[in-house]
């Protein structure tokens, strides 16, 4: 089914000014149309791949190959001139390969435009890019993918152009095929600088859109506005009936509207800021795909009231024909070709009812509840408003965080430390709320002032950085909606410009970690989640259309990353910090979406346990240390935890609510007084809810969570102080794009105000951080980088124990460990047994043909001392402190073992093709107690409990 079948046209085509004073500016355009590009010669070496090493690899391009079995060769004669071309092959669709090098930037000051030209030819390519991408070093994120393509196809040539941002240094030129399966071969490629003005580029995607960048520099005045025109033929002279789109102050967008095998031309007015004529570029002409890959994984359905009817819209996953049934609550609407993509109820057909439905052959796939586009749509409804004047109302925590924060919004942008995006965004976005709860249009007129700010600000403006741009973005879009029916036409004017800008930029902007089909990765969750906030706050106003389409991509995309980002207990693989940067942006899309009535991220978003996640994973110490996995730092408060609270099961909310309010909220130890999150805790605080001590809670919240997928385990003996016994171990089952960090055998242990084994965060070489075995010198055997995880661990086995936070999990790591044997089994018992409050017994072992060194290691927190080497029936033991508290091993079968410390760290080594450690871990204050071994030497009794380290999964305490 091709895209532009399935696109319905909307009445109206916002986008086209029509008012004959801008139709008969446009007209003279051509009176003034710059004079064609001039190149220089191209900067890149040996593009031709016509020189060759001894390897077999061209002469100054290195080899990538991170994933996968893909193969990268010159071949001769396979050029389109019977020359040697590149070729690239991948197996999977999971492979990564490319060749690349680097070249000079010749204008580092500026923004930079240049030509890139190649041949290029694709055999049965399917996957995210056979591609030239072109990486812009020292000037940002943004990069650029040339020649995309996919399918079957023989040589054909692309030229297309790109602009490096200003501050870029070197350009890294990369043939690959990324993500991606088939035979992509490259020849004749040239990278030559444009230092003229007057250049558009037009760029077909596999998808169907043509992507857009123009550089018009050199004008008698800078422009203020552009004016992209579309026509079938190259020498057309723009007008209204051309024109497509209109964008103030940025130079690159896509169109959407093509049709596949169609041919377009384009051109690019620019206008100053009296809309007056400045320039018109010469013609890109450029061909779509023949077929448009539909890469839509959810079905969406919305339903919105317009203007006394109702429209219905629908996109169902890719490959869907054929004919759909809508209903509106129990009765039949009618039957509609799926490629309609939608349909126009009048109210009568409507009859009241507000919930409709989708079904296909006959099963429900999509339904939405009626929204409207009144302001404000999203998160600040009339009810949640209502609920919010409540709760501030009286004593509590909504209460001193609202006095706070109206605090913060008087004294203006010098209350919020840091960047634009504090100083404004977040100001702003308060300052909206406090409308929006007092009714007071000084503060819309605030949020306006910090609106205005951080758009004339925000790094998108120079197309730098994706995700600046979406951090502040989601901020500005519950500003306009929140603060929408105080402002002047003029000022929702001026933020939809901003829109248009960001919207683009959004539409062009690229890279792995949202353009792959894995979207687990936090760029999925910030950016995609951004935009969809955006266009929801901003949709049917001005010249913006419902943006059905987009809307529906949008959701599918954030659909995907909750899926896919975080395991049923709410783990999620980059840790606790990414998981609340991503879900601070995502999370109030997600709401706002429900909000809108489509109810497409409702199961996806109310799946994970994210509420108990975080009640195993924050202590109750002074600093809310926390347990660590991927790249999370080992201290503060989660600032997204508010934003879980329509998502924690009710019966659960007391509990959750009891420690958030001892950990994030106004009283706990890291408060939210300050949080750019407040508004949420004031707009979300649950109705009604007392807070109750987890303890006395459901079993729910207090059993141990075990994710046997992803490989992650959290335990915690109770919720009283921070005495509390928290455990936490790893074994990356599975891996997706996006942070990581050494996870296989990972432990994170905290109990008695002090944090016993730690994790590195983001510090991955300083391995004295690691809490885990290391194999001569190595966390893993493979190194662990954003693009390359081993991810091939197995769960054997798991399961809590009755009556406590405790449980038994057993564990496999050979492939990620690269040896023949690497087996964990760990007993977490975290009853009070024998003088200590809570155990952990170890088993490791450890084998391969060749001879290693195996250290296990626990690194604690700065000012833990360590003593080791005493004797103790048979047992060498070990002993941390830190004040009255303590962490007691015993290494059982001591022959062989050597303890010692280096740089804060305890290791247990042993040499020769095989190891194991058989260690038990006691926690408690005061004395620590003395054990016994067992005859055999293989368990340890401590008190009355014998743990037998060979048979960890028999004991059932």
């Amino acid at each position: 089914m091709s895209r532009a079948a399935a696109v319905p046209r909307p009445p109206t085509r916002p986008r086209l000014l029509r008012t004959a004073a801008i139709g008969a500016m446009v007209a003279g355009a051509l009176a003034v149309t710059l004079p064609p590009p001039a190149f220089a010669a191209t900067l890149l070496p040996n593009g031709d791949f016509e020189q060759v090493a001894a390897d077999g690899l061209p002469v100054g391009w290195g080899p990538w190959k991170p994933v996968g079995d893909g193969t990268i060769a010159v071949r001769d004669g396979a050029g389109p001139d019977g020359s040697k071309a590149l070729e690239l092959t991948g197996n999977s669709p999971d492979d990564r390969t490319a060749v690349s090098r680097r070249i000079t930037n010749p204008g580092p000051g500026k923004v930079q435009f240049f030509r890139v030209d190649l041949d290029v030819k694709a055999e049965n390519v399917a996957g995210y890019a056979a591609a030239v991408r072109v990486q812009y070093v020292g000037g940002g994120v943004p990069l650029s993918l040339v020649g995309r393509t996919s399918g079957t196809h023989d040589w054909k040539h692309v030229a297309a152009y790109v602009s490096a941002p200003a501050g870029t240094t070197e350009l890294s030129v990369e043939p690959m095929l990324d993500g991606a399966s088939g035979r992509y071969l490259v020849d004749n490629l040239t990278i030559e600088p444009v230092d003229i003005a007057g250049v558009v580029g037009a760029s077909p995607q596999p998808t169907g859109e043509i992507e857009l960048t123009w550089n018009m520099s050199g004008l008698a005045s800078t422009p203020e506005s552009y004016e992209i025109h579309r026509s079938a033929d190259p020498g057309f002279t723009p007008s209204a009936d051309t024109r497509i789109r209109t964008l103030k102050r940025f130079t690159a967008a896509e169109d959407a509207t093509t049709a596949p095998g169609a041919t377009y031309a384009y051109k690019i007015v620019a206008r100053g800021a009296d809309g007056a004529l400045l320039g018109t570029t010469a013609a890109a002409t450029v061909t779509a795909p023949a077929v448009f890959e539909d890469q839509q994984q959810t079905d969406v359905l919305s339903a919105t009231r317009i203007d006394g009817h109702t429209r219905l819209a629908w996109r169902f996953k890719a490959g869907t024909t054929g004919t759909t049934t809508v209903y509106a609550g129990r009765r039949k609407v009618g039957v509609y070709d799926v490629a309609a993509g939608g349909v126009t109820l009048p109210e009568s057909r409507r009859r009241g009812v507000t919930e409709f439905s989708v079904v296909r052959d006959g099963r429900t796939v999509a339904t939405a509840s009626l929204g409207s586009l009144q302001h404000p749509r999203g998160e600040a409804t009339r009810e949640r408003i209502a609920d919010a004047r409540a709760a501030v109302s009286r004593p509590g925590t909504p209460q001193e965080l609202w006095k706070k924060l109206l605090e913060r919004v008087t004294a203006g942008p010098s209350a919020y430390a840091g960047s634009v995006y504090a100083q404004n965004c977040v100001w702003g976005s308060e300052a909206a709320l406090a409308h929006q709860i007092t009714g007071d249009a000084a503060h819309a007129q605030k949020a306006f002032d910090g609106f205005v700010v951080s758009e004339a600000n925000l790094p998108y403006l120079t197309t730098s950085n994706l995700l600046e741009s979406a951090n502040c973005i989601v901020r500005l879009a519950q500003i306009y909606d929140w603060s929408y029916t105080a402002w002047t036409e003029e000022q929702r004017a001026r933020a939809r410009d901003g829109f248009h800008r960001a919207e683009a930029f959004f539409e062009v902007g690229h890279h792995p970690n949202i353009d792959w089909p894995d979207k687990a990765s936090n760029w999925t969750s910030v950016i995609r989640g951004a935009e969809l906030a955006m266009q929801l706050a901003v949709r049917g106003d001005g010249d913006f259309d419902l943006r059905e389409r987009r809307i529906a991509d949008l959701t599918d995309q954030v659909r995907r990353h909750l899926d896919s980002a975080y395991s049923d207990t709410g783990w999620d693989q980059e840790g606790l910090d990414y998981l609340s940067y991503g879900l601070s942006i995502s999370a109030p899309a997600i709401n706002a979406s429900l909000d809108a009535g489509i109810d497409a991220l409702g199961t996806s978003w109310k799946r994970p346990r994210f509420g108990a996640l975080l009640m195993h994973s924050l202590s109750l110490r002074e600093k809310t240390d926390r347990l660590q996995w991927g790249v999370g730092s080992p201290q503060g408060g989660v600032a997204i935890a508010p934003l879980f609270f329509p998502t924690v099961p009710r019966e659960q909310l007391p509990a959750y609510l009891w420690h958030f309010e001892r950990t994030i909220g106004a009283t706990g130890s890291t408060p939210m007084l300050a949080s750019s999150q407040a508004w949420a805790a004031i707009l979300y605080w649950p109705k009604g809810v007392t807070p109750r001590d987890p303890d006395q809670g459901p079993r729910a919240v207090r059993s141990a969570l075990l994710d046997d997928h992803g490989g992650a385990y959290q335990f915690r003996s109770r919720y009283q102080d921070r005495d509390d016994v928290l455990v936490g171990l790893t074994n990356r089952n599975q891996s997706h794009l996006g942070w990581n960090g050494y996870e296989t055998f990972g432990l994170s242990l905290i109990s008695h105000d002090a944090t016993w084994a730690r994790q590195p965060a983001k510090d991955l070489t300083k391995r004295e951080l690691l809490s885990k075995p290391l194999i001569d010198g190595r966390p893993e055997r493979r190194s662990v980088t954003n693009d390359d995880s081993p991810g091939r661990g197995e769960t054997l086995a798991s399961h809590a124990y009755e009556g406590q936070g405790g449980g038994f999990v057993s564990l496999d790591g050979h492939l990620n460990y690269e040896v023949a044997t690497a087996r964990r089994d760990i007993a977490v018992d975290l009853r009070p047994v024998g003088g200590a409050d809570s155990v952990i017994a170890v088993h490791d072992t450890f084998a391969d043909t060749a001879a290693h060194r195996y250290d296990w290691q626990l690194a604690p927190e700065a000012g833990v001392t360590i003593t080791h080497g005493e004797t103790e029936n048979g047992a060498t033991t070990f002993l941390f402190r830190k004040g009255d508290s303590w962490l007691k091993g015993w290494v059982l079968d001591p022959d062989g073992a050597e303890l010692s410390v280096d740089k804060g760290a305890f290791r247990v080594t042993r040499t020769g093709t095989d190891a194991d450690f058989r260690i038990v871990l006691a926690v408690g204050t005061g004395t620590a107690p003395t054990a016994t071994p067992t005859a055999d030497g293989a368990g340890l009794t401590l008190g009355d409990t014998t743990y037998d380290l060979d048979h960890l999964d028999r004991l059932r305490p």
